[in-house]
């Protein structure tokens, strides 16, 4: 049997991708209903014998993190003079979809605005308003099924339909359909109704083209949820290659990078976008905001039954002689760390030579390189501090991290 699902999830991402064709016909507004209370324990019922095998070898280990304040510490960190209203901003918007107030207490407690605040340092108010609207919309429609406390995450018919209406409204909204019939569908279910407010600030600055990118990274974000979704299930691990090529898709990063030309409020030429160096340079912002969320958010997911993360992953495949070694890890993480800022920096110098110093297209060029760094930083920073994570109790002295399995 498990031979079989592991089949099904390796297949998932074709079938998915024929099955999620954004002309699925609008459906009843659909309520995603809260399956159980959870408690801060590890739910092992929820375990098929592989995972659970794998949590009980990471049950009291510790993962040991470097300083990455230090690692970051050249690269640019600032707050955007909005922070104060994004907080107002963020509460209203939370307000708006979640109605469980246990939910709606811990997204609140997370910080969103200092994060927006963080990610756009010098964005204006009126583009600040659509990516705060686009970024609370992607925590809590991931939390849907990654959370693990849905009737969506636990079945996995009624995760592929939230999938195709979810990406059949997203590609209307875009004007995708036509910009005529934009706003005449209904939302299929309540957090959907924050990504109106996206396609309506987004189709007003953008071409057709910019919002189709926008649009294919945000399916490839769905039909990797779907692929992670379909392992978590199964109880089934996968490579850290496999878990990699998912998981670059699955954090939800590419589509937040491919909005950056409408934030900076400039159009790169085509020829830009869709170079080797631009591909490189969004492929290693990725890795690093990969690694980053992984490691900070662990705890926080093997305690709602999820080992679909980068250092269980690791764990699971490490080699006979580093078998449940911990510390194996640590090393592998800062390794893979330093390997991906090498390449972040070789694509950057490498696209920014593309255009003659000091036009308007290198200016362009360079301030897309500056916000990708402004992208990690944020996250870094935003990860430690917030709690979402519970990140504060795990840091000593030295800035080093303590994390407990």
């Amino acid at each position: 049997m498990k031979t079989t699902m592991l089949d099904i999830a390796q297949r998932l991402r074709s079938s998915f991708k024929a099955s999620f064709i954004h002309h699925v016909e609008p459906t009843p507004r659909q309520k995603i209903v809260p399956a159980t209370e959870k408690t801060c324990v590890v739910d092992d019922e929820k375990l098929q014998p592989e995972a659970e095998a794998l949590a009980a070898r990471l049950h009291g280990n510790t993962l040991h993190l470097s300083d990455l304040t230090k690692v970051f510490a050249a690269w640019p960190t600032a707050v955007n003079k909005y922070a104060v209203e994004l907080q107002d901003l963020v509460d209203s918007l939370l307000e708006r979809i979640i109605t469980n107030e246990r939910k709606l207490k811990a997204l609140k407690q997370a910080d969103f605005a200092r994060l927006m605040s963080l990610w756009y340092p010098d964005a204006e108010w009126e583009e600040l308003k659509v990516a705060t609207a686009y970024s609370v919309w992607i925590f809590v429609w991931d939390d849907e099924i990654d959370a693990g406390d849905t009737d969506a995450a636990a079945d996995e018919t009624l995760a592929r339909e939230y999938y195709k209406q979810s990406l059949a409204y997203i590609h209307r909204m875009l004007g995708l359909d036509g910009e005529d019939c934009a706003e005449d569908m209904e939302a299929p279910n309540q957090n959907m109704t924050l990504f109106a407010d996206v396609g309506r600030g987004v189709r007003a600055a953008t071409d057709v083209r910019q919002r189709q990118r926008f649009f294919d990274e945000l399916e490839n974000f769905m039909l990797q949820v779907a692929v992670e979704h379909s392992h978590r299930m199964a109880g089934t691990i996968p490579s850290v290659q496999e878990y990699m090529n998912i998981r670059s898709g699955s954090v939800g990063c590419a589509p937040q990078i491919a909005i950056t030309d409408y934030m900076l409020k400039v159009r790169l030429p085509e020829e830009v976008m869709e170079c080797a160096a631009m591909k490189a340079l969004w492929r290693e912002t990725i890795y690093i905001c990969l690694i980053l969320n992984d490691v900070y958010s662990v705890q926080k997911e093997i305690v709602q039954g999820s080992l679909l993360n980068i250092v269980p992953v690791m764990f699971q495949h490490l080699t006979e002689e580093c078998k449940d070694s911990m510390d194996s890890v640590s090393r592998d993480l800062d390794m893979a760390l330093s390997e991906t800022m090498s390449r972040f920096e070789a694509a950057a110098k490498e696209l920014g030579e593309i255009s003659p110093e000091k036009d308007e297209l290198q200016g362009n060029i360079l301030n897309f390189i500056l916000w990708c760094r402004y992208f990690i930083t944020g996250v870094l920073y935003w990860s430690l501090e917030s709690r979402r994570y519970g990140m504060a109790k795990c840091i000593n002295a030295d800035g080093t991290l303590s994390i407990v399995l």
